[in-house]
Formats: structure tokens, C-alpha cells, sequence
């Protein structure tokens, strides 16, 4: 989850524009939902680890009983997930949408799939494919944990760095962890980097937000 402030924070301190310009404004999204949804998941499991901590937890959440908190903590899991990268999802591809809106001669798709891939072919990026796939990964996950964790299109496997994503269809999917999410979304912003500093979106004077 540092890894992947630190290279939100870089992406931001490269683009050099101002907080309210979509490109800038996205990736900042990604960071708060780190600093906030993901590291409530994160930290409260730790403390949830040390049977010492569960009294503070029981205060916290207002329960008496420790099969309560139990229960809420089981939860919490599982929802912080999905709702961190619903969230992250939404920022990054609003985002691309309103680039590929703000490009001469284009205009949005409406469907982040057939974004994506316009616009890597119109900025002409290198592995057009390859990065393609990259970005669709955590659209899948965050599709997959919306169906119960369960993969409902058609079978895919991608391999990133070494690491397999396999979804298939029917099947409850292995790489939704908390670090396969983050693991893939660090990989993932080495693309938007690409994208927002080329040539053709660094000449957009202004992205406004909608």
C-alpha cells in the first residue's frame, strides 16, 4: 500500500497541474483511498490479530459480546475491499474519459474497455495489447467481487511480473487479495503515468472535472 502512495504521489509531482484538473485530481483519489479505506482494512485486521487489542475494538464498534466484533470484523474485510476498488476504478477510468473527451477529434466511449483502447492506439503507446490487458485486470477483479468473487465472462489468465491472474468463468477467483489488488494497481499506474505525461495530453491545457 506504500509502494503504491509513493508512486501516486510521483505521478503527481510529474504532471504538475492543478488539483482540480482531472488528471491530477484521479490520481490523488487513489491515494486518499489508500490512506482511508484500504488502510482501515489493513490496520484493523492487525489490531483484530492480537486478541489484547479486541476489548479496544469492542469499545470502538460499540458491542458487548466478542463473537460480535468477530462478526463485524469478517465483514468489514471483504467490504472495504470492494468498495477501495470500485473506488479506485471509478477515479481511473473517469479519468481516461475525460482525457480521451479532451483530445482534438475524439471523443468518449463510455465503456472503459473501448476507452482503454482507443486511447492507447491513439497515442500510439508501445505493447498496445499488453497494456490493454494490464489495465483491464483490476476492472475484473473489481467486476468479480461484485458477483460474489465469482468470474462471470468468459476465462482469461494474465500473467504481471511473474504473478498469474486467472479468472474463469464460473469459478471464484484466487488473485483478489488485498495484495494481488495492490500489487496489480501498482503495475497498472506505470501506464496512466505513460498516458498522462505523453505528448498529446500534456498539450490539454485544462481537464475539468464533471
Amino acid at each position: 500500500m506504500n509502494n503504491l502512495k509513493d508512486k501516486c504521489n510521483s505521478i503527481i509531482k510529474l504532471i504538475d497541474l492543478p488539483d482540480d484538473d482531472i488528471r491530477v485530481m484521479a490520481i490523488i483519489h487513489v491515494r486518499q483511498f489508500c490512506n482511508t479505506i484500504a488502510a482501515t482494512a489493513i490496520r484493523m485486521q492487525y489490531m483484530a490479530s492480537n486478541n489484547d487489542n479486541i476489548p479496544i475494538l469492542m469499545q470502538l464498534y460499540g458491542v458487548k459480546e466478542v463473537d460480535h466484533i468477530k462478526s463485524i470484523l469478517t465483514d468489514l474485510n471483504p467490504n472495504l475491499k470492494i468498495s477501495f476498488i470500485t473506488m479506485v476504478q471509478f477515479a481511473l477510468e473517469n479519468c481516461l474519459e475525460r482525457v480521451l473527451c479532451a483530445l482534438p477529434r475524439e471523443r468518449g466511449q463510455n465503456a472503459f474497455s473501448k476507452t482503454l483502447k482507443k486511447i492507447i492506439n491513439v497515442l500510439e503507446l508501445e505493447h498496445p495489447e499488453e497494456k490493454h490487458t494490464l489495465l483491464m485486470v483490476p476492472a475484473w477483479i473489481r467486476n468479480t467481487l461484485h458477483a460474489g468473487g465469482i468470474h462471470t465472462k468468459a476465462d482469461v489468465q494474465v500473467t504481471i511480473g511473474g504473478e498469474n491472474f486467472i479468472f474463469q468463468q464460473g469459478k471464484r477467483v484466487e488473485c483478489a487479495s488485498w495484495s494481488h489488488i495492490f500489487y496489480v494497481l501498482l503495475k497498472s499506474l506505470d501506464v496512466y503515468k505513460e498516458i498522462l505525461t505523453s505528448e498529446f495530453v500534456t498539450a490539454i491545457e485544462k481537464i475539468e472535472a464533471e
